[in-house]
């Protein structure tokens, strides 16, 4: 029942698009033209129905009209992009397979423009609307937990985000949990009988959450679920190197389950390539006014040279010289052994927020992050990408610890995670697990949701 009113709840928000997606064209035609009357009657009974066809299959194929309980507004955003550019690229092929050349292309851009602020602000109107609905108990799904302390962390963000609209029936497990959560939530016993529990209960999905996998377990508790129609939903520490790694590869008629710890989709890292190049390119030709005026502020404020390179390591252990605008005295690496005392980050890196090397207009562009826009031209090289893994100098790599080699499997970039989550308040192990943690789960959509983080990071000015 409740998968049928979802449907019914998809459908309509697919139509709703598709509605604003015709709302937008307009809107684009009468700013561009003036009037509507120039647009022949059957022409725009063709363009009405590819808009129709083409943004109700994209609108399932992005999965925009499905309302996700814990998707953050960036990856909505993501989607709502990767739609309009799709759309909008279509609609464009459909005027020259039409012979419709008097519209000319100006008005789609337009339309791209118009459609992706009016269907981002509708579908962030519609998440807010039922997160707030579901803070007041509505609109919630009734959930029950079976798992060992492992499960902890989940089932504190359920009881925290109350917006995600999960109501926990139960809690299956040992007495760790019970201690915990026994107060606030019913723990049973782990022999208790889960297929009477489902029966006599409503529940809409069972989740199970362990350190240990026990297949006899879980084939109990999949078949108990599947008989009366409750989702089963299952973690597992080995899912961490399966998402997004694994695929089976035959040796001619053997199935071999194969895992690789680095990005394997070809065509997503070639967009991610193409977009450096070209990213890369227009802010160099774009910002060429601000590198002028950035060379000349760090030339009349203290002598030496404007540009700083120094030879970092990149894709696997690959050495090349990075370039950054000049924030120190041109003494620094003379200065930093008596300063080794106070470095304030632990690990083989050397951090401190008040660096006494720094020049004034130094702290400035270390703030603005604006002393890394040089790097692009090492991303037009070829030797980084926009967003990555920061590029190490080669003393830090020795002292890297084996696992945390696995950091150079992947281009470094300008920005990555540490840049955009606190940078120098982040304990070096932790910077290197979320290099690894952006390794393991990277995607175009990760990419992008960074992206926009670091435009928030230069526009506050919280780096040092």
């Amino acid at each position: 029942m409740l998968k049928e009113k979802e449907t019914v709840v998809n459908n309509f928000l697919a139509f709703i698009e598709v509605a604003i997606a015709w709302l937008s064209f307009n809107i684009s035609l009468f700013l561009y033209f003036g009037h509507f009357s120039f647009l022949r009657y059957k022409d725009s009974i063709i363009l009405h129905l590819i808009i129709a066809l083409v943004w109700f299959t994209l609108g399932k194929y992005f999965r925009l009209t499905q309302l996700h309980r814990s998707r953050p507004y960036s990856a909505i955003l993501f989607n709502c992009v990767g739609l309009v550019l799709v759309g909008a690229s279509v609609l464009g092929l459909s005027v020259l397979v039409f012979d419709l050349y008097y519209i000319g292309f100006d008005p789609l851009v337009y339309f791209g423009f118009i459609n992706l602020g009016l269907m981002f602000t509708f579908k962030i109107s519609v998440y807010a609307s039922f997160k707030r609905a579901r803070k007041h108990g509505r609109n919630t799904r009734s959930i029950i937990i079976i798992g060992d302390y492992t499960a902890t962390s989940f089932i504190e963000q359920v009881v925290k985000y109350k917006e995600w609209g999960y109501k926990i029936v139960s809690i299956i497990g040992n007495g760790d949990l019970g201690k915990v959560y026994g107060s606030v939530i019913p723990v049973l016993d782990p022999s208790t009988n889960i297929s009477k529990l489902i029966e006599d209960k409503t529940v809409d999905e069972v989740i199970f959450i362990k350190q240990t996998m026990d297949i006899k377990e879980v084939e109990e508790l999949t078949h108990a679920c599947s008989e009366v129609g409750v989702i089963f939903r299952m973690y597992s520490p080995f899912f961490n190197m399966l998402k997004s790694k694994a695929h089976i590869h035959h040796y001619n008629t053997m199935p071999l389950l194969t895992i690789a710890n680095t990005p394997t989709d070809y065509l997503a890292t070639r967009v991610k390539a193409i977009f450096d190049f070209i990213f890369s390119f227009v802010v160099i030709i774009l910002a060429s006014p601000v590198f002028v005026l950035i060379s000349l502020l760090i030339k009349f404020g203290s002598k030496g040279p404007v540009f700083f390179k120094q030879k970092r390591v990149g894709l696997r252990g690959r050495k090349f010289y990075a370039y950054k605008f000049r924030t120190m005295v041109t003494n620094a690496e003379e200065l930093k052994a008596k300063l080794m005392e106070d470095n304030e980050m632990d690990g083989p890196v050397f951090k401190m927020k008040n660096d006494p090397r720094i020049t004034k207009v130094g702290r400035f562009l270390r703030k603005t992050s604006l002393d890394e826009l040089p790097q692009f031209f090492n991303v037009l090289m070829g030797d980084m990408s926009v967003v990555g893994p920061r590029p190490p100098v080669p003393q830090e790599v020795k002292e890297y610890e084996r696992w945390q080699l696995r950091r150079l499997s992947m281009k470094p970039g300008i920005t990555c995670t540490w840049q955009v989550s606190g940078r120098n308040d982040i304990p070096f192990e932790e910077w290197m697990k979320m290099d690894m943690d952006y390794i393991d789960n990277w995607s175009l959509k990760l990419d992008f949701v960074i992206f926009l983080k670091t435009i928030r990071t230069m526009i506050v000015a919280d780096g040092h």
